[in-house]
């Protein structure tokens, strides 16, 4: 993707956070590209971090969208014993890695500034230069699900708890005219409809976590120095007998994983009333705030349905945003 020079103002893109619905950023994207109209600035949070990050890079929206379709989101999760989240994320920085090409963020062809939390500190971290990876690493490190990220000594925490939608720093960077995606949704209801042919990453991220649970059990209680049938057959026991029927409900879907769930839950409450005060702030940036009722942060499955509620929400401001460009057509 070569950066086109454009006469007018400069525009920069804040793209906000939100697991899944990130994926809305792809739509907005592909409808700028659509009609021809460049950022001369990225900043993002959490999963919009990701995105712009990717883009900066040099990756079109398209080639992100087929990097994230043919992704299995179950095989980049790597569980760890339960202290401050489920996931301990090296798999995740492998992935991330290569989806930005093993970049760092001072080199990438579009300004590109990531924010995260240093929990250490207490304070907002703007990664604006070094490994573009780590610094993802660092955004999407949500509570209850990743373990903080280490970096030199100190941990970092997703920046959607400091930053949802970073149409502050976009400006900070020099934009003239700010378009803010914002993805949270304070009135969103969480859909019950869960097709039986497509299980969601949370679905699929409990039964993992139980499986690696029984996994590691059974290693502790028959070690590897025992007799190989004597092991199996106990795993096998431990496994379909003697292991809690709440642990079963749990790998059915009936039951979510406690901790995780209120963690996120409340974190995402308290992320979506912060970035609809900040965004109230918002007064000379061009928000876009589509309609995502009826999806989660969750459905990694349903990209497709994300990008579309992008893409028209986008085209809905189009008009607005080349006026403000001085853009014909």
């Amino acid at each position: 993707m070569k950066k086109v020079k454009r006469n007018g103002p400069s525009l920069g893109l804040a793209l906000g956070a939100g697991g899944a619905r990130g994926f809305v950023h792809l739509g907005v994207l592909k409808t700028l590209q659509k009609h021809k109209i460049n950022p001369d600035y990225l900043a993002g949070t959490s999963m919009g971090a990701v995105i712009a990050a990717a883009y900066a890079v040099g990756r079109t929206p398209l080639e992100i969208e087929e990097f994230m379709k043919h992704t299995d989101w179950r095989r980049i999760v790597d569980f760890t014993v339960p202290k401050a989240g489920l996931l301990e994320g090296k798999r995740v920085n492998q992935y991330l890695q290569e989806l930005v090409f093993r970049q760092k963020i001072q080199n990438t062809v579009i300004p590109l500034q990531i924010i995260s939390y240093n929990l250490t500190k207490k304070k907002q971290v703007i990664f604006q230069k070094g490994d573009i990876a780590s610094a993802l690493r660092a955004s999407i490190s949500i509570p209850g699900i990743f373990n903080p990220y280490l970096l030199k000594k100190e941990e970092y925490i997703d920046g959607a708890i400091s930053d949802p939608t970073p149409f502050d720093i976009v400006k900070k960077m020099g934009a003239e005219i700010i378009l803010a995606i914002d993805t949270t949704s304070p009135r969103q209801k969480p859909s019950k409809v869960t097709s039986k042919n497509e299980a969601t990453f949370l679905t699929s991220l409990k039964e993992e976590f139980i499986k690696d649970e029984v996994r590691f059990l059974g290693t502790i209680l028959f070690p590897e120095r025992w007799p190989k049938i004597f092991r199996k057959s106990l795993r096998w026991l431990l496994q379909t007998i003697l292991y809690p029927t709440r642990v079963l409900r749990i790998i059915t879907g009936k039951e979510l994983y406690p901790i995780a769930k209120t963690l996120y839950e409340t974190i995402n409450i308290l992320q979506d009333n912060l970035a609809q005060e900040r965004l109230a702030q918002a007064k000379d940036c061009i928000v876009i705030s589509p309609s995502i009722d009826g999806l989660s942060w969750s459905d990694f499955d349903k990209i497709d349905r994300f990008i579309k509620i992008g893409e028209e929400a986008t085209e809905k401001i189009i008009p607005k945003l080349k006026k403000r460009l001085k853009l014909h057509g």
